[in-house]
């Protein structure tokens, strides 16, 4: 994910292993390897106008109270499936999940939204979701 940093709108430092472990345990799932990466190198990192929640950095605390165990306990919307974990949202009340099948979370990403609790896959992994909206900035720049 190293290699993609310079496709986020933010440059927040990374997470170390222990804050992510803490992160699993908490929601009781395992996180992809994708998304561990991502971390590592950006906590709450901004992809176009969404970004994703932040994982709790001992370190840190006042900029990432908030963070994905959160959102996932205290704030989570009684309508979203159990089988999702709300990584991020972008500001409108739709939010960025993946699945989770036997304590795992899934590769793919989908976006869920708020209205009708209906969900939408939109990319395979983290890194092609990041390339992909990526792209679609640079239309809209044009």
């Amino acid at each position: 994910m190293e290699d993609i940093k310079d496709l986020l709108n933010n440059m927040k430092p990374g997470i170390g292993e222990a804050a992510i472990k803490e992160a699993e345990k908490q929601l009781g799932v395992t996180f992809p390897k994708q998304y561990k990466e991502l971390f590592k190198v950006v906590n709450n990192p901004e992809i176009g106008d969404w970004v994703l929640y932040p994982i709790k950095d001992p370190t840190n605390l006042k900029k990432t109270w908030d963070d994905i165990v959160r959102q996932n306990g205290e704030v989570r919307v009684d309508y979203m499936s159990k089988d999702l974990i709300a990584i991020g949202d972008d500001g409108s009340g739709d939010c960025l999940c993946m699945k989770v099948c036997d304590g795992r979370m899934g590769d793919e990403i989908y976006i869920w939204y708020h209205e009708d609790g209906e969900i939408e896959e939109y990319a395979p992994n983290l890194r092609e979701f990041i390339v992909m909206i990526s792209e679609e900035d640079d239309w809209d720049d044009e």
